[in-house]
């Protein structure tokens, strides 16, 4: 029988975590890189807003449109406003820049950058562990006050470099999670050994502390550790083995999803 690889990009093989990544990578360059169709203007006097100016190509807008590259470059940005005489009616506005390259090039960049999100998320056990969980919803506020402080401290166009490098962050992950040793070493064994204040089996004076640090192991994505606890456990308290059987079996059911 023939065993083949598990593709970590097939949509059905997705975790709820790599789910939720997918949608909110994918909210930036879609809000980012739709042009409008209409826009207004406001009178600074009265502060009403003018009738509707629509566009019906790409050359009309008259602001830098595209991310992470602009592929609409405005015609004041491109070339200099002809002088008028005073009094004179302004000249009509040069059509603005477009560039098909870059257009093209924000497309791939983002394809890229979701592809190695995907490939980070679905090739590491971390991603069934509850403490992955919250150390990501504790990101999006950090992303949001570091940006802040980036802009205090470095301007607004700092900004924009800021989430173009976070966003495409996960590129630099994959290509040294593919190219390395990460894959090749059994963390949780690992841990075992370099955690030196982690209590031993014979410490556990009960079967509630032991099945709680077992739960905890298998929250954290330790599951070698979980189930070699657990299987201790049964041993030594087989009053409890019902209990401890379903929870390796719930290990084993995760840890089969993460191979398939």
């Amino acid at each position: 029988m023939v065993h083949s690889t598990p593709n970590p990009f097939h949509p059905k093989r997705w975790t709820a975590l790599t789910w939720l990544a997918v949608l909110l990578w994918a909210w930036g360059p879609v809000t980012l890189n739709y042009p409008p169709s209409v826009s207004y203007t406001m009178d600074s006097i009265t502060g009403e807003l003018s009738d509707p100016i629509h566009y019906k190509s790409l050359s009309e807008y008259p602001f830098p449109l595209g991310w992470p590259l602009h592929y609409v470059t405005p015609s004041y940005f491109a070339t200099p406003r002809p002088v008028t005489p005073a009094g004179a009616p302004l000249p009509p506005p040069a059509p603005s820049v477009v560039s098909p390259f870059a257009m093209v090039a924000n497309f791939l960049l983002v394809v890229i950058a979701m592809s190695a999100l995907i490939y980070c998320l679905q090739t590491t056990m971390p991603r069934y562990s509850l403490l992955t969980l919250l150390i990501l919803t504790a990101a999006v506020p950090l992303n949001f006050a570091f940006g802040r402080l980036t802009m205090m401290l470095f301007g607004s166009n700092a900004v924009r470099w800021y989430g173009v490098t976070i966003y495409f962050s996960p590129i630099a992950a994959a290509v040294a999670l593919k190219y390395s040793l990460f894959q090749r070493v059994k963390w949780p064994q690992r841990r075992l050994n370099w955690i030196s204040d982690r209590r031993s089996f014979d410490d556990y004076n009960n079967a509630d502390d032991a099945l709680a640090a077992a739960s905890t192991l298998d929250r954290r994505g330790d599951w070698d550790a979980s189930i070699n606890l657990y299987s201790r456990a049964a041993k030594r308290w087989p009053e409890h083995d019902g209990y401890i059987q379903r929870c390796i079996d719930r290990i084993n059911e995760k840890r089969s999803l993460a191979h398939t």
